[in-house]
């Protein structure tokens, strides 16, 4: 990847720009509880695995069996019970050490600027709000609900929504991110990824995923670019 070939920065928001406010454990409860009351097989269901997996098994089931139209007539519940927990702590949310600073530097540097999250739009602008981070800084914002619910990372739809909504190719556009969720949507769409150690995943995780490309936080980002400016 040659930065000079990179034109936008697209940011993950918990555990990227801010410190998240969503009690996860929380979250895959509630889910968990919900898709037993629907039906769906226990051992399709894993208390210790992401929400997200969760939820796509639960999908993938009711499509096997020919419930598409069930399942959308479910989204929305499920959705409310997501924005639920979501909002549950949203005025505690904080932004991350140097976020501001540094999306205020890659502007200046002429890079536009993405945000991607699978959060809700309704929590995502709270969050924003209540970490004292102005949405005037990102030139696009996508969230899991602006589209549908299978097109969220990681789908590299998500990723080329943003993309398209900048009138760039994902290969122009690089992404920050905490977790392999992150980094799996960004590689499904042809991105380039950036993983951070101020969320999710520790060094040894992202060794695992071997993300090539690891930085502490989203403070170091103008440095990191700046390097491999000076290298191309």
């Amino acid at each position: 990847m040659s930065i000079d070939e990179i034109k936008a920065i697209v940011f993950d928001l918990d555990g990227t720009l801010i410190d998240s406010s969503i009690d996860f454990k929380i979250m895959r409860q509630r889910i968990i509880s919900f898709l037993r009351s629907r039906g769906i097989p226990e051992e399709m269901l894993d208390a210790d695995d992401t929400v997200t997996n969760n939820l796509g098994r639960f999908r993938s089931f009711m499509k096997a069996r020919g419930q598409a139209s069930i399942l959308e007539e479910m989204e929305p519940a499920i959705d409310s019970l997501l924005i639920e927990v979501e909002l549950e702590n949203v005025e505690r949310s904080s932004q991350l050490k140097g976020a501001e600073e540094a999306l205020q530097t890659i502007r200046e540097w002429g890079f536009m600027i993405g945000l991607l999250t699978r959060g809700s739009r309704t929590y995502t602008m709270e969050a924003l709000r209540s970490s004292g981070l102005d949405h005037s800084h990102f030139d696009v914002i996508v969230c899991r609900d602006d589209f549908p619910a299978s097109d969220a990372k990681p789908n590299g739809k998500a990723m080329e929504h943003v993309a398209n909504s900048l009138g760039l190719s994902p290969g122009e556009c690089l992404m920050l991110g905490d977790h392999p969720i992150d980094m799996l949507c960004a590689r499904n769409a042809g991105s380039t990824f950036v993983g951070v150690l101020s969320g999710w995943s520790d060094d040894s995780t992202w060794r695992e995923k071997e993300c090539g490309h690891v930085i502490d936080s989203v403070a170091s980002l103008p440095a990191w670019l700046l390097e491999r400016k000076l290298k191309s």
